[in-house]
Parts: C-alpha cells; structure tokens; sequence
C-alpha cells in the first residue's frame, strides 16, 4: 500500500467513525481490514479505498438497525475550496490547442 492509498484509507476510517458514532474505533478498523484483505494482490489500487468504503458501509447498513447520522464533510487537503483561477480566451485556446489534435 503506497502513501495515497494509506492517506484515503485513514480519510474512510475517519468518515466511518463520524457517520458511525456509536460504534466503537475498533470495529471500524476491523471491517476495513477485512475490506482490504478482499483486495490483497489486486495490481489496479486505485478505487481500493471507494471499494473499502462502500463495503464497509453495506455491512454497518445492514447490520445497524437506525439510520445512520449524516456527519459534516471531512476537511481534507483534497477537499479545501481551490482559489478562482481566471485564465483569459487567448491562454484557453494554448492550453487547448496543444492537447486536441488537428482534423487536417
């Protein structure tokens, strides 16, 4: 597991304790633990913290009787509001030009 995946993963463990109150550290722990296990040897990793969420999130689904509480957004690096950026007609067309080939 590389440091991205070991960052989402820590951002699912902490999604999962706030929408999850209740449950204790240790119970989110061990259900994405059996999550990750399922995708042990796995070459694509990159949906592997979407897939430990989801799965993890059925089975508290299913085995939580209430509904579960919608918690505030976590706050991560990724998810700060970016400045405006304002980039004019003539740099829009360079950036654009480059990537788009020519029907020539």
């Amino acid at each position: 597991m590389d440091d991205r995946e070991e960052h989402d993963i820590d951002v699912v463990r902490t999604r999962l304790m706030q929408r999850y109150p209740d449950l204790g550290p240790e119970v989110v722990e061990d259900l994405i633990e059996a999550a990750l296990g399922r995708f042990e040897g796995c070459r694509v990793r990159d949906f592997v913290p979407l897939l430990v969420e989801r799965a993890a999130t059925r089975t508290l689904d299913a085995t939580d009787s209430r509904p579960a509480t919608s918690a505030a957004p976590v706050l991560t690096p990724e998810l700060f509001p970016a400045p405006p950026v304002t980039i004019s007609i003539r740099g829009a067309r360079r950036i654009f030009a480059r990537r788009t080939p020519r029907l020539s």
